[in-house]
């Protein structure tokens, strides 16, 4: 589990950042900050969340309680990251936006391209 929720924060830097220089090159050097803005916003956040929810524990209740807790402050810091952002003259929201449904993106991708390799259950194996 923690080798999984590494891969997914590299692979969120790493997309962050190419994002970043790719619409920086399209577009404009406020284009580029924006986009680099917004994954680091996912980042960031997701970053807190793996820290909270993966320390060991001994009791599942605890586990479960580090989980809430981490949610929760996932997403006031993701709307306070958001919020202090929003105060810039120069954010470019569309590429703010693109940023971080990118990071958001990967968290999915990552877990479903470094599964198992193994036909449906619902097939019959031979």
């Amino acid at each position: 589990m923690r080798r999984l929720a590494g891969q997914i924060l590299l692979w969120q830097s790493l997309v962050s950042l190419g994002l970043a220089a790719l619409v920086a090159a399209a577009a404009d050097g406020a284009s580029g900050r924006s986009t680099l803005a917004g994954g680091l916003i996912g980042l960031i956040a997701n970053l807190f969340m793996t820290l909270a929810a993966l320390r060991p524990t001994h009791h599942a209740g605890l586990a479960l309680g580090r989980l809430l807790v981490g949610q929760f402050v996932k997403v006031l810091l993701t709307v306070a990251m958001f919020v202090a952002v929003a105060q810039r003259k120069d954010v470019v929201w569309p590429a703010l936006i693109a940023g971080y449904i990118a990071t958001l993106l990967v968290f999915w991708a990552v877990p479903v391209l470094q599964g198992p390799r193994s036909p449906p259950r619902s097939r019959a194996r031979p």
